[in-house]
């Protein structure tokens, strides 16, 4: 049996051939944990578009569960601010709901998910809707669709935050809120959230 540290070790490596190496002696490893993660999990998390493609084709679960939060390695891609990344999952078939959806800015699917009915855009799941969601994570595009679809911006966050005040703190604290995304992604966050802030205010000075 191949120790899973060395195994890990490769994935975070990059090095394919040698997973294959390993996988081909021991093909349960696709299934091992490290840090509660798979190993495309840590591929995902990493943004190594070569693994990734390799261990999905070797069998890996696109849609597997870590131990401790149940993301699956899309929620690990979206948490390091890898958006080509979280795509590249979504097309290959990975499981999202809206809420996931607004969070990972993925507007087409947000789309098709609010088309025939308004009862779900101000569902909470986690204590969150889809438009704080959006707003948290700063896609734009997606807060005004949620808002032509009924999103209602005054509904509070579990720390008691309606959207604008979501948007307002991660520009005050540089997205604070976010805060395991690479630099460059935090800044475009910051810098939605402006835009963001901006928008909701609009709105509530027409209401």
């Amino acid at each position: 049996m191949i120790d899973t540290t060395d195994f890990f070790a490769v994935i975070r490596s990059g090095s394919v051939d040698r997973a294959r190496e390993l996988l081909t002696q021991d093909p349960a490893l696709l299934d091992a944990r490290d840090e509660g993660g798979t190993a495309l999990h840590h591929a995902a998390m990493t943004n190594d578009r070569a693994m990734v493609t390799f261990l999905l084709e070797a069998g890996a679960d696109l849609n597997a569960r870590d131990d401790t939060y149940q993301m699956t390695p899309i929620g690990w891609a979206n948490e390091e601010g890898h958006e080509a990344m979280v795509r590249f999952l979504y097309d290959r078939g990975a499981e999202i709901d809206l809420h996931q959806a607004a969070a990972y800015g993925l507007l087409d699917h947000v789309r098709e998910a609010v088309k025939h009915t308004r009862r779900q855009v101000n569902a909470l799941m986690g204590g969150w809707t889809p438009l704080q969601l959006a707003t948290l994570w700063g896609h734009p595009d997606v807060v005004e669709l949620l808002l032509s679809r009924g999103g209602d911006p005054l509904v509070r966050d579990p720390f008691g935050r309606t959207s604008i005040e979501i948007a307002r703190a991660q520009v005050k604290t540089e997205g604070a809120s976010t805060p395991l995304v690479r630099q460059e992604r935090r800044e475009q966050i910051v810098a939605a959230c402006t835009t963001i802030a901006d928008l909701l205010a609009q709105r509530s000075a027409h209401v």
